[in-house]
């Protein structure tokens, strides 16, 4: 499902919704309650956490990423100065900030967006916050994968003429109020500065130092078959799946994502090995340990090879741009009439398992515009046997639905199997410790926001240690919108720990289950009772108008934010 788009379209947005328009899913979902949703929107998740998210709005017709592509290609002037290139300086750009003229700067480059205000998925509010300002760190913060410059080539204006910073003498002394020459500390600081207190002498200000990440500890050593990295994380969430292996003509390649960081393994090996991984991590620890096999057993490694650039490097996360991968189509199978299980092959030599409730871009081309969107890996099958390339990191499976008049999932309805596409690398930040300590676990899902809910109930279902609660309020339109309906039923009867509500929107006659939409009577019926011992996670996604419903609802039904978790992009 869609988490996140470059741009706006009738393609799904948030966690595979449709643009909002009227008539659309959104509004449905959502009922005669639905708030029109704002940045940030109430009580929506970019107010419960810090989560960066984006909000989506119900945009005009005609202003669809398609009708921008259109735009694009008129011949029309969209950087309003006559298609000249400029040099801006701050000062010029601060000028531009009306909804009717607006600029924005981003790593260097300056665009004219008010052409593009009425086209913006998350509304003109959200855009207007980076109008007369240099937005590349709010950009980065909300959507860092979308390639603005692509989609704002038209709209290029200039540089940003870069000026060096005011150097100012600000004195913290000035002369006392009553006109005398006492010195007294600026306001801002807040206390008078004189030779001495009246308790003597001032201490000197104290100063907060930074704490910079600690370098993780890397040893190494071998067997007579296999070679063993190992990385002291100190990180008791590590997970084997935080590892990303590239492994392309024996240049070896791990990203371990530790915390807010991405640490680096990047060597060239001495010898060859197999293009098969093994990662331990130790949960006490966090020691991780990345076993290779010997294409040749028995030979013994003078050393590991040559390191390479990035090697033993810690940065942050944020800092990293996002890298892709160029897979290729394993299948592509349908689940309902409108909607696609894609299996994508991993290039070879790369292992990367998806974390539980994360998600990864895909981007393509479409009329010479890079349009991006995010969907959440699931699994082959809630009922039958899993892949194991799944476990390996070999494969991924995604579960998407076709928009006829979408930008991007038109093409990825014509793939067939061998056919490439490009895929990053993952991103979220569910913490699948929640997990292991809530006695209930209730997921409100609405159309392909059941995706990130796939994996909750296998996990959930799937460990016998557990004694997890698990409920499913799925939300769709009709009957035949709902996703591996025969599965989720087929659950009910292997577990008495599952269970299951449908509530349609426009059900048939004949349907005899829940009808409407999200209400907050549904919600607290569909809760156990709230009390001091009780332990319950709600999960939620779904179009944005419904998301942020379900998140008001909670809050308004007294759960905090540490029992709530919305899946948005």
């Amino acid at each position: 499902m869609g988490c996140t788009s470059s741009s706006k379209s009738q393609e799904k947005t948030k966690k595979g919704s449709p643009t909002p328009s009227s008539s659309s899913l959104d509004y449905k979902m959502a009922g005669k309650d639905f708030l029109q949703p704002s940045f940030p929107a109430l009580n929506s998740q970019q107010r419960l956490s810090d989560t960066k998210t984006r909000n989506k709005v119900a945009l005009k017709q005609g202003r669809s990423l398609m009708d921008w592509i259109r735009l694009g290609r008129s011949g029309e002037d969209l950087t309003g100065v006559g298609g000249k290139m400029l040099e801006v300086d701050a000062e010029e750009l601060a000028k531009h900030n009306h909804r009717n003229d607006a600029w924005i700067a981003l790593r260097g480059k300056v665009y004219n967006i008010t052409p593009y205000m009425e086209y913006h998925p998350g509304g003109e509010e959200e855009l207007m916050r980076g109008a007369g300002i240099d937005g590349t760190q709010l950009f980065d913060e909300v959507h860092k994968w979308v390639n603005y410059e692509s989609m704002l080539e038209k709209c290029f204006v200039g540089k940003l003429k870069s000026t060096p910073p005011a150097h100012r003498r600000v004195s913290l002394l000035r002369t006392s109020e009553s006109g005398g020459t006492t010195p007294v500390l600026h306001k801002s600081l807040g206390k008078t500065l004189t030779t001495e207190s009246r308790n003597g002498p001032m201490p000197p200000p104290s100063l907060k130092v930074l704490e910079v990440p600690t370098v993780p500890k890397f040893d190494w050593f071998q067997t007579s078959s296999t070679v063993t990295m190992v990385v002291y994380t100190k990180w008791r969430s590590m997970k084997s799946d935080f590892v990303v292996i590239d492994n392309l003509e024996n240049k070896f390649l791990a990203t371990l994502y530790i915390e807010d960081n991405i640490y680096y393994l990047h060597i060239e090996l001495a010898e060859a090995v197999s293009l098969s991984y093994e990662v331990r991590v130790n949960k006490d620890t966090g020691k991780t340990e990345i076993i290779l096999t010997k294409e040749q057993a028995d030979q013994q490694w003078s050393s590991l090879g040559k390191h390479l650039e990035k090697h033993n490097k810690l940065v942050k996360a944020k800092e990293q741009d996002i890298e892709y991968r160029t897979c290729t189509v394993d299948s592509l199978s349908p689940v309902t009439h409108d909607s696609k299980l894609l299996c994508l092959s991993l290039p070879e030599g790369t292992r990367m398992c998806v974390p539980l409730g994360y998600h990864v871009h895909i981007r393509h081309k479409v009329s010479g515009m890079e349009v991006v969107r995010s969907y959440t890996a699931v699994l082959p099958t809630l009922a039958g046997d899993q892949d194991t390339r799944v476990m390996d990191g070999q494969v991924l499976y995604l579960m998407i639905k076709i928009y006829k008049g979408g930008a991007l999932t038109p093409w990825i309805d014509s793939l067939s199997k061998g056919d490439p596409i490009e895929v990053s690398t993952f991103t979220g930040d569910f913490n699948v410790q929640h997990l292991s300590t809530c006695r209930d676990l209730v997921m409100f899902a609405a159309g392909t926001g059941f995706t990130p809910m796939v994996r909750l109930i296998n996990h959930s279902i799937q460990d016998l240690q557990s004694n997890v609660n698990v409920k499913l309020v799925f939300f769709n339109k009709t009957e035949g919108d709902i996703l591996w309906y025969d599965q989720l039923q087929s659950l009910t009867k292997k577990s008495d720990r599952y269970s299951v509500d449908y509530v349609l929107s426009e059900a048939a006659d004949s349907w005899s289950g829940r009808k409407g939409r999200i209400t907050l009577d549904l919600m607290r019926k569909s809760l156990p009772q709230l009390g001091e011992n009780s332990n319950t996670l709600i999960c939620a996604c779904g179009p944005t108008p419904f998301t942020n419903l379900v998140t008001q609802y909670a809050k308004e039904l007294g759960y905090s934010d540490s029992h709530y978790h919305a899946f948005q992009g």
